[in-house]
């Protein structure tokens, strides 16, 4: 028995020691006192801490400076701090939703107390004189780095961000194209005019694309689906579907290992940056991470020479350019597409290839077109974090003159997409009764990483103190305050609709609920965006056209800049996104190498 007890005991004692190590490592490792600084990576870049040391304890933390997502970051940023004081240590638990920015500002606490100053950004220094360069190092931009040098060209690579991958990072897995090896084992025959034909069914016809890239993209795609799992060994599973969205004729979608859901798409990372490290180890590849392009260089003809970083002009004899869309650009959506829009994209998403394009004099195809979301509430100006669950039970949309715009029920991704994007100034309100709400369904979700539920009654008291949910007891008063004239007499007639069971004006029959007793929601919502549809126009080789139909010299588009509207029209079809960055990184950097002569 005492053998027993001393065996517990010591198991206790060491259950104890482990809990205790972390408080003692940073008690025994913790500064003078004074206040101290250190950063670390989050979703947006450098998340930056002040951690202020006094009777040798941590008596304060605070983020001083960062880039995350509005919204999403903010429970990280308002707990996590406090979090660490009452611990005496960075050994506590992430918040939910929030775990990239929890995860930085433990790190920046430990690089703040560690002792280490930190460094100054060195000024950028070239290793090698490229024949390509690439701007952009999401996921066309490495395709069109590993492709490259795959092809003997020295290559030095661009990124604005502090990690390679873009949106890929956080994307879904899926890719599509036509005739590839996955697809062949799965029993299924396409051919590349099939897949053009549902470009052209499924977009509205061939006068919304530019034919030439549509077909070129057809043809190429599945080789290049090959060429990731073969040749650069990007893990694949063996699902072949339809995808989301609209429906094609043919199955052609499949997936990475890390298949449709988010963080699927970082397998294309993962594969491409394995590839492509040898290259850098060997110093055929230069790589330089948080290094903005500010511009282009353009020579006598209007031909692209190179690419400017600060003050310094970088030569090159050709230039792929692959910075992604403009979904974070406000001023481009702006100029182009919405009147009010928030962003879902990554904040690297700022159009500066687009800047780049029309300084070269290129021609801009489908910029009217712009695919997007419904239902951001935009409490934290353009970059989405809250969206309204527009499809609550019993609910109506209603635009700003007070009339309904769909059968709400039956509305498919499109139809919502076309809703919002077409109404007057983008706003839709979501209207609803009391009687509607219900604890077991939310009315608010976050977006992002941190997409959790949020308590009706709480949210609802919040939105409306901010002014973007307004409440009344009848509907007269409603519509008063948010504007709408013709609001009662569209709930009038539909309330009558509701007593016969079918809705005159939409034909809708499902959740048919009345508005006859109040109080009387509407919730303020515009659309969000997650990726752009138009772009610089270029042909089959990637190379960036003017309007007369001259080629603009030495430089090649990859990826999203493109515009999938230029490709397959105005939808969106399953896996379309990475199939044009897989697509178009192989023909750009093939083309640009051959333009350098290698």
């Amino acid at each position: 028995m005492k053998r027993r007890f001393s065996s517990l005991l010591s198991v206790m004692l060491a259950v104890v020691l482990a809990c205790l190590m972390p408080l003692m490592a940073l008690a025994d490792a913790m500064p003078a006192d004074g206040v101290y600084e250190g950063s670390a990576n989050g979703m947006g870049g450098a998340v930056k801490v002040a951690v202020t040391v006094s009777g040798g304890k941590i008596t304060a933390v605070e983020v001083v400076e960062h880039n995350e997502t509005a919204g999403i970051s903010d429970p990280a940023i308002e707990q996590m701090p406090a979090k660490i004081v009452d611990a005496q240590s960075t050994d506590v638990d992430a918040v939910a939703g929030a775990t990239v920015t929890s995860e930085a500002i433990k790190e920046a606490v430990k690089a703040a107390l560690s002792g280490e100053e930190t460094q100054e950004k060195a000024e950028l220094e070239i290793t090698l004189e490229p024949d390509v360069i690439v701007v952009g190092a999401g996921m066309a931009g490495l395709v069109a780095s590993v492709r490259a040098a795959e092809l003997g060209a020295k290559v030095l690579v661009l990124e604005q961000n502090y990690r390679v991958g873009g949106s890929a990072n956080t994307a879904g897995g899926s890719i599509s194209g036509a005739c590839y090896q996955i697809q062949k084992d799965a029993g299924i025959e396409d051919s590349p005019e099939l897949f053009y034909q549902d470009f052209v069914n499924l977009g509205g016809g061939e006068q919304y694309m530019n034919t030439e890239i549509a077909k070129v993209h057809a043809e190429r795609s599945g080789e290049a689906i090959d060429w990731l799992q073969q040749d650069v060994g990007v893990e694949f599973s063996d699902k072949v579907d339809s995808g989301s969205y609209l429906t094609m004729d043919i199955n052609r979608v499949t997936y990475t290992a890390g298949g449709a859901s988010s963080g699927g798409g970082s397998y294309f990372v993962r594969g491409l940056m394995n590839k492509l490290q040898p290259y850098i180890d060997a110093g055929q590849v230069q790589l330089c991470l948080d290094t903005l392009v500010t511009d282009i260089t353009l020579n006598e003809a209007g031909d692209v020479t190179g690419v400017v970083v600060g003050e310094k002009e970088i030569a090159a004899p050709s230039t792929v350019i692959a910075t992604g869309g403009y979904g974070y650009c406000e001023r481009w959506l702006k100029e182009f597409n919405f009147t009010n829009i928030t962003s879902n994209d990554p904040n690297t998403a700022i159009g500066s290839g687009y800047d780049f394009a029309r300084k070269a004099g290129a021609a801009f195809d489908n910029m009217d077109y712009s695919s997007c979301y419904g239902g951001s509430v935009p409490v934290t100006g353009f970059q989405a974090s809250l969206r309204c669950n527009i499809n609550y039970n019993g609910a109506v949309w209603i635009n700003t003159s007070g009339d309904r715009v769909f059968n709400e029920p039956k509305a498919t991704s499109m139809d919502k997409r076309t809703v919002w994007r077409t109404s007057d100034q983008n706003i839709i309100y979501v209207v609803l009764t009391e009687s509607m709400l219900s604890d077991d369904q939310a009315l608010f979700t976050g977006m992002m990483s941190n997409s959790a539920a949020f308590t009706n009654e709480e949210k609802i008291n919040e939105l409306i103190e901010k002014g973007y949910v307004f409440k009344a007891d009848t509907i007269s008063e409603l519509a008063e305050m948010i504007h709408t004239p013709n609001l009662e007499a569209t709930l009038t007639q539909y309330n009558e609709d509701v007593k016969k069971g079918e809705d005159s004006v939409f034909g809708r029959t499902d959740n048919l609920l009345s508005f006859e007793e109040g109080p009387y929601y509407a919730v303020y919502t515009v659309p969000y965006l997650m990726m752009t549809a138009g772009g610089p126009r270029i042909n089959g080789s990637a190379q960036l056209m003017r309007e007369d139909g001259a080629a603009i010299g030495n430089v090649y588009l990859a990826g999203e800049i493109i515009g999938s509207a230029n490709i397959a029209g105005h939808n969106t079809i399953g896996g379309i996104g990475h199939g044009i960055c897989a697509t178009w990184g192989k023909i750009a950097a093939e083309s640009a190498v051959a333009n350098a002569g290698k």
